[in-house]
């Protein structure tokens, strides 16, 4: 009798801590937490050495401030070294309505891509509407500039109904509309808070 109350002991502590397991070990910016376009492309904000915590603090570190939507989207360079795990990227093809010094008609945004998620398997699920998005000088490509993140989390924000998002890892969000001084879910005009305000804040802090 000892025997068998052990034994479904047991197996119960071992259902709960793979239940634990699972909920907490993903993180916000995995792949496993969403599907589609942003899963494919997500980013682990806690890992992030010096986050910036704010829309001034990340203002603050760009090359370049971008509104805009993703018209489409590339294969980018491979990084993969001999023996290690894939390490590959996509380069974002974006239609830029405003920018921070000037206004490139066109930018292209390196970003990571989960390894075991081929282009053609997310080209068709381009995400909607528009964006802020957080960059910095990466390198000259054959067509013109390409960017990079600002930082990984936090480099493209968008706004609904007032509230920041942050697709790449949304957990990052709420640290970042909560640390960001004069930016609240309203505008001036007592209408909520759009993407066009953020940006025209980004651009003020930067």
């Amino acid at each position: 009798m000892r025997s068998r109350i052990a034994r479904v002991a047991g197996v119960a502590t071992a259902v709960l801590l793979g239940a634990v397991g699972c909920s907490s070990g993903s993180g916000g910016g995995s792949a496993a937490q969403g599907q589609g376009f942003w899963g494919a492309h997500g980013a682990d904000g806690p890992s992030e050495a010096n986050a910036p915590a704010s829309i001034e603090a990340l203002a603050q570190r760009t090359d370049l401030i971008v509104l805009g939507t993703i018209t489409g989207v590339e294969e980018g360079r491979d990084y993969t070294d001999p023996g290690k795990a894939p390490n590959r990227t996509s380069n974002l093809v974006l239609q830029v309505d405003r920018a921070s010094g000037g206004k490139p008609a066109t930018a292209l945004v390196e970003v990571t891509r989960e390894p075991v998620t081929a282009l053609k398997d997310i080209s068709d699920a381009l995400p909607k509407g528009q964006y802020v998005f957080y960059l910095k000088n990466w390198y000259e490509g054959p067509d013109g500039p390409v960017y990079r993140c600002a930082s990984p989390a936090k480099c493209v924000v968008g706004v609904n109904d007032g509230v920041l998002e942050t697709p790449r890892d949304p957990d990052a969000a709420q640290e970042l509309q909560s640390s960001s001084k004069g930016l609240t879910q309203s505008s001036g005009n007592g209408k909520p808070l759009s993407v066009e305000d953020l940006f025209t804040a980004s651009t003020s802090a930067k």
